[in-house]
């Protein structure tokens, strides 16, 4: 085999490995947003679930009678929640931004196939709407898209069985991407999406950008 014949076979072999990471790609670009319906639709489920559950009424807000404090909240999310510990890649709530138009799923997890289909909950940090850091991660350019353009006082509404948390954004900071300990504990309820920075970045952006807000509010789900 000469040279010629070696350059030849090489170009066709680059060829088509281009072309078919070009397909793969394609197909993964086209399997998202119907990966992220079925995890919607699967919270839709788990919601109704929710609603008819006996345990729902005691996070019921509406009951005059009896008014819950925020440390009733937070001790009746802490008991119902130990009582159902989440797994890897469950769909466990909703995330919804009033300004943006946009919602999606939140899974249990930040890894690739939970980051796929909705935003990712880390684990280890704060159940949603309970006293601590909720920590909550998303592509820049599927489910976190627009995040930049929320503004200090936005409100983001998120969903899980444990009811509606509004919270509003209190600020954003971007930090290194190998930036160790940019993620601060919390006393009281607060959430933190993070996401890649620059949004417009070509591949594997070099920062995060991390949005803050603080729970306003505990509304019970209704149908």
């Amino acid at each position: 085999m000469n040279k010629r014949s070696g350059l030849v076979i090489a170009m066709r072999l680059i060829l088509i490995l281009s072309s078919i990471l070009l397909v793969y790609s394609a197909v993964q670009i086209l399997k998202a947003p119907a990966e992220a319906g079925h995890a919607l639709k699967a919270w839709e489920k788990k919601r109704e679930e929710a609603l008819i559950s006996p345990a729902h009424a005691e996070l019921n807000l509406t009951n005059e009678e009896t008014p819950l404090t925020a440390e009733m909240i937070n001790l009746a999310v802490e008991r119902r929640t130990s009582s159902r510990p989440q797994r890897d890649g469950d769909v466990i709530g909703e995330i919804y931004f009033p300004r943006l138009g946009t919602r999606a799923a939140i899974l249990e997890g930040t890894q690739r196939p939970q980051l796929k289909k909705g935003a990712g909950h880390y684990e280890g940090s704060a159940v949603i709407g309970a006293a601590g850091n909720s920590v909550l991660a998303g592509h820049r350019d599927t489910v976190f898209r627009g995040l930049g353009r929320l503004k200090k006082q936005d409100l983001i509404e998120v969903e899980t069985a444990d009811g509606r948390f509004i919270y509003e954004v209190t600020g954003s900071v971007i930090v290194d991407g190998e930036e160790r300990g940019a993620i601060q504990d919390s006393d009281d309820a607060v959430l933190t999406l993070i996401t890649c920075y620059p949004f417009s970045y070509v591949g594997s952006a070099p920062d995060r950008y991390l949005l803050s807000a603080a729970l306003l509010r505990h509304e019970p789900l209704t149908k």
